[in-house]
């Protein structure tokens, strides 16, 4: 096995401190998703207040329905990305140190290296295996962050066109 020193050592656990800081900021840019999403559906309940179902025979009234239809799965699919991304930071932590040590690592054979050595290197072992975890988390969830704004944009596009057909579902077409 090979030998771990300190510099080793601090350059694991600051790889793994560098992906944690990624993490947070990842999971502080989810608030830009839920918030267009309260704006998409207030804008969605002001189109609903617009349309008259009496006029459900008329080709604009069934297109603005479609599109709010659509626009709703949208939304209810970017919750959804939202909820996966924030599901990996809560139920997907890195191993504890505690939990690798008593796993095998700070207990090897007698190889003739001392307890400090094998202690920087069950460390330095967690630290890289944390770093995997969370590297591996964050790319998920900044995948599914960024699905969750795709999905609200195609929702607030569907309600602009529904907006834009709305005088003619006035006017009676």
């Amino acid at each position: 096995m090979a030998k771990v020193d300190d510099q080793h050592l601090e350059h694991a656990r600051q790889m793994f401190f560098a992906e944690k800081s990624r993490r947070e900021a990842i999971r502080g840019s989810l608030s830009t998703p839920v918030a267009a999403l309260s704006f998409a559906v207030y804008a969605l309940g002001t189109l609903s207040v617009e349309i008259d179902v009496a006029r459900l025979g008329h080709i604009s009234t069934l297109a603005v329905l479609c599109l709010a239809t659509c626009s709703v799965a949208a939304l209810a699919a970017s919750a959804y990305q939202v909820l996966l991304s924030e599901w990996l930071f809560v139920y997907h932590e890195p191993p504890r140190l505690p939990d690798l040590a008593a796993g095998g690592g700070a207990r090897g054979g007698n190889d003739g290296a001392d307890d400090s050595e094998r202690t920087r290197g069950v460390l330095a072992a967690s630290y890289a295996v944390a770093y995997e975890e969370l590297l591996k988390g964050n790319a998920i969830s900044a995948i599914r962050r960024t699905w969750a704004l795709r999905l609200i944009l195609l929702a607030l596009l569907l309600q602009a066109i529904a907006l834009l057909i709305l005088p003619f579902h006035r006017g009676g077409f």
